[in-house]
């Protein structure tokens, strides 16, 4: 049958199920009404206006992009295809890399199927140069050295590379082309060895061609490939009158292609992500007209991201739709406001509730050393609170020093509140005492013998909680400590010859290190009887303490005090009763029959039992 305390633990965690956090609460309450007051706004805005912009927004991202991308990879893709077969080719060694028809003829071959390419070179680790260059008149072979000290860098920049790699655009003014290319480099190494670097040069001005074509099937838009962002790689306009070009000014920048909108595309657009997430749009207005600009980044052909994008048309939007706006936008800016403030507000009354919630919970489990004084608060009432709550504090803690804090749990956990009756109890009970205690304090200093006691006591302390044992008091150098109450402990004489065993190994442990230090090993006699008694709250009106007493008890005591006169000279000596022994049934081989011995107050003797590691001397 569940007990009392299991019943209210039980009711306790489902109230907390049911139970919602203060602060959300409050900010809940606080912004509702706000809310209610701007989501009417919000639904007219959304409905009227969000679903029309963005689907037309998400058509007139298919008009351009994804051709005007895949134009990109069909003008490049090849290039950096055939400069990888070029390097597999030289790599192997079918192909001198050093020159000779034979580097003519595959790098002719790789030309012709890649039209795209003006100029195919090698330049060898030694700076000579064989390229092939794709003329007015057809295809020539040509040999050069490098000149410039730039040139020299991108060899030995191109030495601890491996994959290919594009160049940055340049305008070349030679008659032969007279225009921007990009050019891609690819490593070549053979055997190990660095043999040299590969390049493709590409001129720029057929993807104008090609957008020119697009915008003409798609009136009204216009596509573009902008070199970053302040670039224009390729534009309908460059296919009909081509800016002006030079080696230190190689692509226009975005006002030199006579288009305002996109001039305008970084400066006056508002950015907004559609569709697909790499998808942004922008709305660009100018007068009376504009545009919704979208783009993509496009990575992978050349030194810094291509940026395709493409204009659409776009109708004004009338007054109405931006007092609407306008009063959405304001709506929300007071809602977010409201919620805020109702967030703030919220915490600052929820965190020292939640505060207070914690410590009761930790003096509850009786962790005195968790509690934390609370801070005061803004607040009169719950300032006034963690002022009473600091003053209780301070008492606690003094109390604790007091108070047997694992007895008081299991009186908590028993389910008992209030007084609690006393009752008879078969127990199992232990003393413990240091052998000339007295004669060893009377050589020492009052502050050495304190700190000689606690530490002994912590170490009989542990042994004894270890096996669920109740400490009852300390009374000079002697440990008065039982089992089987308040707890219903069936095995309560197993525990206590546990709890002996381990403080005999203990005391052992601590005066070999005494001894290491130079100091006497202390002598401890241990006397365990089972028997009943009454436990409960024992004393005076106004101040008692749990506790046990009945004849078990003193008999407890007579046989610690029985060790002298069994083994003066051990260290350790442990004493049980045949009450003690019959009733436990675990380990008993190191338990000893010593025989009937009288005791101080019994009229009869009683069995006695040792607990050592081996027979005493004399007995079996």
């Amino acid at each position: 049958m569940a007990t009392e305390a299991e019943t209210t633990d039980r009711r306790a965690a489902a109230t907390r199920r049911r139970t919602i956090p203060l602060s959300g609460t409050l900010a809940v309450v606080m912004a509702g009404l706000v809310a209610l007051t701007a989501i009417d706004v919000l639904a007219v805005f959304w409905f009227m206006t969000a679903g029309t912009t963005r689907d037309l927004l998400a058509r007139a991202a298919q008009l351009g992009l994804d051709s005007v991308q895949a134009r990109i990879a069909d003008r490049f893709t090849p290039v950096e295809d055939q400069l990888a077969f070029l390097s597999r080719e030289i790599a192997s060694g079918e192909v001198d890399p050093t020159g000779g028809a034979a580097l003519d003829r595959l790098m002719t071959g790789a030309l012709a199927g890649t039209p795209q390419v003006r100029v195919l070179s090698l330049t060898a680790a030694d700076g000579a140069i064989r390229s092939v260059t794709q003329g007015p008149h057809g295809v020539f072979a040509s040999t050069d050295t490098i000149h410039r000290d730039d040139e020299r860098q991108e060899i030995e920049a191109a030495r601890g590379r491996r994959d290919a790699y594009w160049g940055p655009v340049h305008f070349v003014p030679a008659e032969v082309m007279r225009t921007s290319v990009a050019n891609l480099h690819r490593p070549v190494h053979a055997a190990g060895r660095f043999v040299g670097v590969l390049t493709a040069t590409i001129t720029i001005d057929a993807l104008s061609d090609h957008l020119r074509t697009i915008s003409e099937a798609n009136p009204g838009t216009t596509p573009f490939i902008l070199y970053g962002r302040d670039r224009v790689l390729a534009h309908p306009a460059m296919a009909e009158q081509r800016p002006a070009l030079s080696p230190g000014h190689p692509l226009p920048t975005l006002d030199e292609v006579g288009d305002p909108f996109l001039a305008a595309l970084w400066t006056e657009a508002k950015r907004e992500t559609v569709g697909e997430i790499d998808l942004e749009a922008r709305v660009v207005r100018l007068g009376g007209d504009g545009r919704v600009i979208l783009t993509r980044t496009v990575e992978g052909y050349a030194p810094q991201p291509l940026i395709v994008g493409v204009e659409v048309p776009v109708a004004a939007l009338d007054k109405p739709t931006d007092d609407l706006l306008h009063a959405a936008l304001a709506g929300l800016a007071v809602l977010a406001i409201a919620i805020l403030a109702a967030i703030v507000v919220s915490r600052a009354i929820a965190r020292p509730v939640g505060a207070m919630a914690r410590e009761v919970r930790a003096v509850g489990s009786l962790d005195f050393a968790a509690l934390r004084p609370l801070p005061g608060s803004l607040f009169s009432e719950l300032n006034e609170q963690a002022r009473a709550y600091n003053t209780m504090l301070t008492g606690l803690r003094w109390l604790e020093t007091y108070v047997p804090k694992s007895l008081v749990r299991r009186l908590l956990r028993s389910g008992g509140s209030g007084e609690i009756a006393s009752a008879e109890r078969v127990v199992t009970v232990m003393f413990t005492d240091i052998v000339d205690f007295t004669a060893v304090a009377e050589r020492m200093p009052a502050a050495e013998v304190a700190a000689m006691l606690n530490a002994h006591f912590d170490l009989l302390g542990r042994c004894v909680e270890a096996e669920g044992g109740t400490i009852d008091k300390f009374i000079g150098d002697c440990v008065m400590a039982f089992w089987g109450a308040p707890d219903d402990q069936p095995d309560h004489a197993d525990r206590a010859l546990r709890a002996a065993r381990a403080i005999a190994a203990t005391v052992a442990a601590d005066n070999a290190a005494r001894r290491g230090h130079g100091l006497a090993p202390l002598r401890v006699r241990i006397g365990l009887h089972s028997g009943p008694v009454v436990a409960g709250n024992i004393g005076m009106s106004g101040r008692s303490g749990y506790t046990i007493v009945g004849d078990a008890v003193n008999l407890g005591n007579r046989l610690e005090q029985l060790g002298k006169a069994v083994a003066p000279a051990d260290e350790v000596v442990v004493l049980a009763s045949g009450e003690t022994v019959a009733l436990a049934v675990g380990e008993r081989s190191d338990l000893h029959r010593l025989g009937p011995h009288a005791v101080p107050g019994r009229r009869t003797e009683i069995e006695i039992f040792r607990l050592q590691a081996s027979p005493p001397p004399g007995q079996p």
